[in-house]
């Protein structure tokens, strides 16, 4: 009993910080088909309801469901989740949906703690987390990616 109380307390350490501010922060603010990020590729499947179309992409590989307005890209060394990018109305990251006025989403981005990037209007850091958000007429969020920084993983 000793040893099993030692080993989950050794493993739980072991869990990097990181890891908790995804899945304790960052995924549950990802209202996206159910789709969290480090999630397996065939849990993403099961959620959006369909495969997708892939293709090949910088940091691994994507899925396309473009019935869904869908983007989800994938680390090739892992098969699990790194990006999601939606312009489905009907979906948001942290509390922003696609459509939203773009002076709400900043607001509400910084409301969580993400910073401004210097170099871009539309880009938010916070740990190793970025959120970008996709603007065509510089009026509306017309889509909002999140992802892992390719940098620090």
């Amino acid at each position: 009993m000793v040893a099993i109380l030692i080993m989950v307390t050794f493993l739980t350490g072991c869990r990097s910080s990181t890891d908790s501010f995804i899945t304790e922060e960052v995924n549950p603010n990802i209202d996206v088909l159910g789709i969290k990020l480090d999630m397996p590729e065939s849990k993403v499947h099961e959620s959006a309801g369909s495969k997708g179309e892939k293709a090949m992409c910088v940091y691994g590989y994507e899925y396309e469901y473009a019935d869904k307005h869908i983007n989800i890209g994938f680390k090739s060394d892992k098969g699990t989740v790194r990006r999601i990018t939606t312009k489905n109305p009907d979906t948001s990251i942290y509390g922003i949906m696609p459509g939203t006025d773009l002076l709400n989403a900043y607001n509400q981005i910084e409301a969580n703690g993400f910073t401004k990037n210097n170099n871009s209007n539309y880009k938010f850091y916070k740990n190793n987390i970025i959120i970008t958000i996709i603007s065509m007429k510089d009026t509306l969020a017309d889509g909002i990616n999140i992802e892992m920084d390719p940098d620090q993983n």
